[in-house]
């Protein structure tokens, strides 16, 4: 390996198929940065954002090279919260037949 390629950090993007990567991970070294990607929607959560954080931190607590996890979100918000237009379009589309508040 040559000097220029090992003063790099190793990123790895994440992407979520068919959902526009609303979330893009980054790695480096033992640290992953969760990036929220919408912008638009000041990066209010979908229903796919929240499996996809779920599986990630499950998937994070195992494993010993994981120490620090952080949680950003691209454009001027961090994160408006829930997205609530689409969890309504979920359930007209039949696709959430029940939640818990």
């Amino acid at each position: 390996m040559d000097s220029s390629s090992s003063a790099r950090p190793h990123l790895r993007h994440h992407h979520q198929r068919h959902h526009d990567e609303q979330l893009l991970v980054e790695e480096k070294l033992s640290a992953r940065t969760l990036i929220l990607n919408r912008p638009k929607q000041l990066n209010a959560l979908s229903y796919p954002m929240v499996t996809q954080l779920l599986e990630l931190f499950l998937a994070y607590e195992k494993d010993p090279s994981v120490e620090l996890i952080v949680v950003k979100g691209n454009g001027r918000a961090f994160c408006a919260g829930g997205d609530v237009a689409a969890v309504i379009h979920y359930i007209y589309e039949g696709l959430i037949t029940s939640f818990v508040a």
